[in-house]
C-alpha cells in the first residue's frame, strides 16, 4: 500500500484522522512551534473561545487557550498514530523534523509528513507501543507540549495531562470508527500510559475510570464544567453532566 492510500483510508475515517501526503501551504512543526508562531495560534484561539462562549477576548484566560491549543495539536498526532496501528499495522514519523500543519488555527488543523513514507511497520502492542513511543511521544507530542509549556506559560502538570486525556479519547473514538481494532487500541493506550512520559499525565484507577494529574482550565469556561476525568472532580465538585 502507497502513503497516498494509507492517507486516503485514513481520511475516510474522518475527525482527526485526516491524513495529507502533500505539505504545500504547510508549515514545519519546528517553524510552527517557534514563539512568534505559537501567540499567532495561541491568539487565534483565544479568538475562537471567546466566540464559542460569548465572552470578551479578554476574559478567556491565556492559560486556557494554551491549554486548548495544545490538546487539539496533540489529539491529531494521537488519531492518526492510532488510526494507523488499527488499518494499516503502521506507525507514520509523527516527528518535530517530520510533521507539517497549517499555520491558523482550524479544526482539525491540516497535517501531513515530510516524507509520507517515514515510520515503522508494527505487528502487535508490543511493537505498536514502542513505535508510538519513539515517533509520536518523543517525538511530535512532547515537542508541542514542551512549547506550549516554554511559549505558553502553562504547566507542565496540565499540558502532559491533557496529552494523555488526549491519548485515552483517541483510542475509544478510534476504537468506535475500527471496531475490530478496539481491543488492541485500547491495550496500546494502556500501555502507553505506563511509560515515563505519559505516566506523569494520569492512569487508569480501576479497569475503566482513567483520572488526570492535571486540569485542563476549560472549566473557567462559562457551561464547561469539569470533565469526567478531571482531578478537580470529588465529592462536591462532579463533573458536567453534559460531558
Amino acid at each position: 500500500m502507497t502513503a497516498a492510500q494509507r492517507a486516503a483510508e485514513l481520511t475516510e475515517l474522518g475527525g482527526f484522522a485526516v491524513f495529507a501526503t502533500d505539505h504545500d501551504g504547510l508549515l514545519p512543526l519546528a517553524t510552527a512551534l517557534e514563539r512568534e508562531h505559537l501567540a499567532t495560534r495561541f491568539a487565534a484561539t483565544r479568538s475562537g473561545l471567546a466566540t464559542g462562549t460569548g465572552l470578551p477576548v479578554e476574559q478567556v484566560q491565556h492559560r486556557t487557550a494554551v491549554s486548548a491549543a495544545q490538546v487539539g495539536l496533540v489529539s491529531r498526532l494521537w488519531s492518526i498514530a492510532l488510526a494507523s496501528v488499527a488499518l494499516h499495522e503502521w506507525v507514520p514519523a509523527l516527528t518535530r523534523d517530520q510533521v507539517w500543519i497549517d499555520a491558523s488555527h482550524r479544526n482539525p488543523s491540516p497535517l501531513a509528513i515530510h516524507d509520507p513514507e517515514a515510520g515503522l511497520p508494527v505487528d502487535g502492542t508490543t511493537s505498536a507501543v514502542a513505535a508510538i513511543e519513539e515517533l509520536v511521544v518523543h517525538g511530535g507530542v512532547a515537542a508541542i507540549t514542551g512549547a506550549c509549556q516554554e511559549h505558553g506559560s502553562t504547566s507542565a502538570r496540565v499540558l502532559v495531562s491533557n496529552a494523555a486525556s488526549s491519548l485515552v479519547a483517541a483510542a475509544r473514538v478510534t476504537g468506535r470508527k475500527v471496531p475490530h481494532r478496539a481491543v488492541r487500541l485500547d491495550e496500546v493506550a494502556r500501555s502507553l500510559l505506563e511509560r515515563p512520559w505519559l505516566a506523569a499525565g494520569g492512569a487508569y484507577r480501576d479497569t475503566a475510570d482513567f483520572k488526570r494529574t492535571g486540569c485542563c482550565l476549560y472549566y473557567r469556561l462559562p457551561g464547561h464544567g469539569l470533565c469526567p476525568d478531571c482531578v478537580l472532580v470529588r465529592p462536591g465538585h462532579p463533573a458536567d453532566a453534559h460531558h
